[in-house]
């Protein structure tokens, strides 16, 4: 009885410390890897509009009568915002650009978050363009029971893995906001899992080398969902 209870609270222990490292500020934690970040970008604040009116449900039910699914416009212009990030990485931009013409901007969270889902409609109108893609992403690891093979999925804490290997893997959500309408629908590729072998010494330069990785396939899988996506619907 006691082992099982020292268990429980070594595992309540472990699983206290975790902590999610955004795609944004993907350093090792505890390096000042990115001073310029602020947080992330709200979803409630990036795409429902306050315009100062209460929420009802005849707004509710206006906003379902409009109708119409939004989808990414294959060789047109995207204002492309990258959650907590000054402007998209670099992966995202080169996933982009072939059936893109991408516009970067700062996604770094103001203290004035009032009408900010208007405010970046405004933005994007004023400079020529009817689409924006916010997304958002964030890196897990794994830590691996060695005595009995079972993984379990957590949120990642940086240099706390095992000596031997770092299993990572990364979640993206995207969201592509019609500027004209406001209306917007979610993109969500599958997550993406890797494994790093690394030793003490450059265990480090692994965990960026494997951020790096995972960022570069994670991007080009939702470039790909946007893509195909948007291909079905001119299809129909």
């Amino acid at each position: 009885m006691r082992s099982r209870q020292f268990i429980v609270v070594t595992l309540a222990l472990t699983l206290s410390a975790c902590s999610v490292r955004s795609i944004s500020n993907s350093g090792p934690p505890g390096d000042s890897y990115n001073n310029a970040y602020r947080g992330e970008l709200n979803e409630l604040d990036v795409l429902v509009p306050d315009n100062g009116e209460p929420v009802t449900e005849a707004r509710i039910q206006a906003a379902l009568s409009t109708g119409g699914t939004v989808h990414a416009e294959l060789g047109k212009s995207l204002l492309v915002i990258q959650s907590g990030a000054f402007s998209p990485d670099p992966q995202m931009i080169a996933a982009l650009e072939p059936v893109f013409h991408v516009v970067p901007f700062s996604g770094v969270p103001s203290t004035d978050r009032d009408g900010l889902a208007r405010r970046l409609r405004l933005a994007a109108a004023e400079g020529g363009y009817r689409q924006i893609l916010c997304y958002w992403g964030q890196l897990e690891a794994a830590q691996q029971n060695e005595a009995t093979k079972v993984i379990s999925w957590v949120p990642i804490v940086g240099l706390i893995v095992p000596d031997e290997s770092q299993q990572m893997r990364i979640r993206l959500k995207a969201a592509i906001i019609d500027v004209e309408t406001g209306r917007w629908r979610f993109v969500m590729p599958p997550p993406i899992e890797d494994e790093r072998f690394s030793a003490r010494i450059n265990r480090r330069t692994a965990d960026q080398d494997q951020v790096t990785r995972l960022k570069t396939s994670g991007y080009a899988s939702l470039a790909r969902a946007l893509i195909e996506d948007a291909t079905q619907v001119s299809a129909q």
